[in-house]
């Protein structure tokens, strides 16, 4: 893995590698499909070639793996847990419901029209049709939005939501079931993206049951209605102009594919620059760019409506020309029918029949194309989600695996070695033990292995060979958790969510009561600089505790660490970022972190472990030299150079 270097003027280099690595701040895309007829969001339905060619490789590897498709589309059944409700059967009675009002609607599809057929044929002959509307009065209502289209909506909410939670809570589970070659690896983004996909699979089974299957019945219903009330001919002609239709309405889709994917790049270019200049305001204020930013934006807008332009214009020019069709059908089954009215072989209220129900047919069927469309881009998130579940963590628990039973804790590294890839080693034959009480400090110039140390001990990696025992326990041998759970950690660079103090601190211990957070507090020095904040414990610290200065912050990371009172503690450099004052107080609160503990720190300033119980010198993933402050400078090696060098 390759450590971060931070340089600092006057200071050398810095080894800045986190111990745990905290989320990075992100924007994610949602995915949002407009309804309204002949409306969407070009920029967001269509996302580019560079997001989509993990999914895209990843498909086309599992395709030679399986052999073709049939078996691709099998690895899809992991989902069917999260869709068919077995044992719920609220969600079932919805689903019930929901297939029922579909099956009514195409009905009534037909049975409404006819209807008002019979109407017209009632007032040509001169009677008044008071049954006939009265009739067609009922099935209005039923079919209208009051009626079994209130309750087809009504009844999709439980079953949507259904799926997304089911599939939403499991993702979020498995990525932070996921080790930590995952995270750093992964564009957070991309992940979160994934997480997010949940209404994807849920949005693919509406569409397809929903949307496109009723459509398509409706279409060879329309035929077969078309063929018993008039002849084959009229039945061919519907057939035939729906046929074409759709394929005229996919080729221009294809036509304006690329100016498609010129707009939504332009749309991302700006999006873009907007974030990262408004990011960067500081630095921008720095070197008075603003002009500079300005017109670099009004660039990136510029292109974008240029873009927009051209993609919405051919838009208009192709969709003018496909929606020909519909017109020249209308008049094409139109003369049809009142030819054979006129040869007596149909009924005036026959053509009030086509008349009504040609709308039926021809809307569903030109937003067919629409929900194809949007099925393609929820196919291809369900897709995203679908690799997502199918990542195995490379850190698992043992068959047999148990919880640590803490006795005597001590910490044991037995010729431990381990690399990060083949061929690159990163630690090699590192032994040692630290009993409680005892402060065992990492030193060694930045790439030596310290922070890999750390890792191994929290089970972040597992060890390539030896072995590494937590109270005599081979933390291989126990759950997760285990070694997690007796190990507290102040990283040099800690990571706050964006709620009050007190919750921050609490995290360590969420059963710790509020008097316990102040005592850890009181403990880590920090108790009376959080009385001086507005609102005291319940200050809000912002968004990765940017509101919070060095110093602060790894007092509250020490606070935590005491609250949580495990029997192990990870120091990552604790006094890394603050002044000589506060530097004071984090060591006072150190002190009181140490006592009992078995400590194990990772030191940059050598000032801070000159009274550590051993020193461990490493270089190049070896200890190289290891003892006491005293006798290694005495020895006049490495340890010694990097004393006169700090």
């Amino acid at each position: 893995m390759t450590s971060h270097i931070w340089r600092s003027p006057g200071n050398g280099t810095r080894e800045t590698t986190p111990l745990l690595e905290a989320a990075l701040p992100s924007t994610t895309e949602i995915n949002h499909r407009n309804l309204k007829a002949g409306e969407y969001n070009s920029g967001s339905d269509y996302e580019s070639d560079d997001e989509n060619r993990e999914v895209k490789d990843a498909r086309n590897e599992r395709l030679r793996e399986t052999g073709g498709w049939l078996g691709y589309l099998k690895d899809f059944t992991i989902f069917l847990p999260y869709v068919i409700p077995r044992g719920d059967i609220k969600v079932l009675f919805c689903l019930i419901v929901c297939m029922i009002t579909i099956i009514l609607e195409r009905i009534l599809h037909v049975a409404l029209p006819h209807t008002l057929g019979l109407i017209a044929d009632r007032v040509t002959s001169g009677a008044v049709p008071i049954r006939e509307l009265l009739i067609y009065f009922a099935l209005d209502v039923i079919y209208d939005e009051s009626g079994i289209l209130f309750l087809q909506q009504l009844s999709k909410i439980p079953i949507k939501q259904f799926s997304y939670k089911k599939l939403t809570n499991a993702a979020f589970n498995h990525v932070m079931a996921q080790s930590i070659d995952f995270h750093s690896t992964r564009d957070v983004a991309e992940v979160m993206k994934a997480i997010e996909q949940g209404e994807a699979l849920g949005n693919v089974v509406e569409t397809i049951i929903i949307d496109i299957a009723p459509t398509l019945i409706d279409v060879i219903v329309a035929c077969a209605v078309f063929y018993q009330k008039f002849d084959s001919a009229v039945a061919v002609v519907l057939l035939g102009a729906s046929i074409v239709y759709l394929a005229a309405e996919t080729s221009s889709s294809r036509l304006t594919t690329g100016d498609r994917r010129k707009l939504t790049k332009a749309e991302r270019l700006e999006t873009r620059k907007m974030h990262q200049t408004v990011q960067g305001w500081q630095t921008v204020t720095y070197f008075n760019q603003f002009q500079h930013e300005a017109r670099a934006f009004s660039s990136t807008v510029a292109e974008h409506m240029k873009a927009k332009t051209r993609y919405e214009a051919r838009q208009a020019i192709v969709k003018a020309l496909v929606e020909l069709l519909v017109p020249v059908t209308f008049f094409s089954l139109a003369f049809l029918v009142l030819q054979r009215i006129a040869a007596k072989t149909a009924r005036p209220g026959d053509f009030v029949f086509f008349l009504t129900y040609w709308d039926s047919i021809i809307y569903p069927l030109k937003f067919l194309t629409n929900h194809v469309r949007w099925l393609v881009g929820d196919f291809v998130d369900a897709e995203r989600l679908l690799l997502l579940l199918k990542t195995q963590p490379s850190i698992v628990d043992a068959p047999e695996a148990y919880p640590l039973t803490v006795r005597e804790s001590s910490v044991q590294f037995n010729q431990v070695s381990f690399s990060y890839e083949e061929g690159r080693s990163a630690l090699r034959n590192i032994s040692y033990t630290a009993l409680p009480s005892q402060t065992v400090a990492l030193v060694g110039q930045t790439g030596a292995g310290k922070s890999s140390i750390l890792k191994l001990l929290l089970r972040l990696h597992d060890v390539t060979a030896g072995s590494i025992t937590t109270s005599g326990q081979d933390i291989r041998d126990i759950t997760l958790s285990s070694p997690r759970d007796a190990v507290s950690v102040v990283p040099q660079t800690p990571m706050f969510f964006n709620t009050s103090i007190l919750e921050n601190v609490r995290y360590a211990r969420s059963t710790a009561t509020d008097h316990e957070v102040y005592e850890a507090c009181q403990a880590a020095a920090m108790h009376e600089t959080i009385m001086r904040y507005w609102d005291d414990y319940n200050t809000q610290v912002g968004e990765r505790g940017v509101k919070l200065s060095g110093g602060e912050a790894q007092r509250l990371a020490i606070a935590r660490a005491l609250l949580k009172d495990a029997p192990i503690v990870l120091l990552d450099e604790a006094t890394s970022a603050v002044d000589t004052v506060t530097e004071s107080k984090v060591k006072i609160a150190l002190g009181r972190l140490k006592q009992g503990r078995i400590v194990i720190v990772i030191a940059h300033r050598l000032s801070t472990i000159v009274d550590a119980d051993m020193i461990l010198v490493l270089h190049e993933g070896e200890i190289v030299e290891r003892g006491q402050h005293d006798e290694l400078c005495e020895k006049k090696g490495r340890y010694w150079e990097l004393w006169e060098r700090s």
